[in-house]
């Protein structure tokens, strides 16, 4: 697949594009969404299917882990097959943005795509 980098690299290629240099804990939003916007573009050894390499987006305010929080999703999905080409697991790679609550960020609610 040209080179192209295997599915199991992905969460080291996240990491690189989210470090740049910089420890994770000084990352501003503008640069984590930077960061996974070059991750999103790099190409994998992926199977020529349409699905098999895609992009999910979602924010809200969760309590997932005890009090809410605003977070905003940035999650690659890759569609695994088995041996005969068919579907098998998926492999998600996140980046995950916590903010504390304030009304502004409440007021925008939910969504995912």
């Amino acid at each position: 697949m040209l080179d192209r980098p295997r599915v199991e690299k992905a969460l080291d290629v996240l990491h690189a594009e989210l470090e740049g240099g910089r420890s994770t804990t000084e990352l501003t939003t503008r640069a984590a969404w930077l960061a996974f916007m070059r991750f999103a573009r790099q190409r994998f050894a992926t199977a020529p299917t349409p699905d098999s390499d895609g992009l999910l987006f979602q924010y809200g305010t969760y309590a997932f882990s005890g009090r809410p929080m605003f977070m905003v999703d940035l999650t690659r999905q890759f569609d695994i097959g088995d041996d005969r080409g068919e579907h098998d697991h998926y492999v998600q790679v996140h980046c995950e943005l916590r903010y504390e609550c304030e009304p502004v960020l409440d007021a925008l609610g939910s969504f995912d795509s």
